[in-house]
């Protein structure tokens, strides 16, 4: 099998090596201790009790 354009190739790969590096150099340190734990990703702090224990909202009351 002959490849027509291996430059091309080449070029490809030198660009994501070279995207990579910038993005590696220019990038703030990551904290891997400022996260959430895992299964509360995007919920905030975990509620006392859930939505069906809350007072029914009166429809003309908004």
């Amino acid at each position: 099998m002959h490849r027509k354009f291996p430059w091309l190739i080449a070029l490809f790969w030198a660009a994501v090596v070279l995207l990579l590096v910038l993005d590696w150099r220019v990038s703030t340190p990551h904290d891997r201790f400022a996260e959430p734990p895992p299964l509360a990703l995007g919920n905030g702090p975990a509620a006392d009790a859930g939505h069906c224990s809350l007072d029914p909202v009166k429809p003309n009351s908004r």
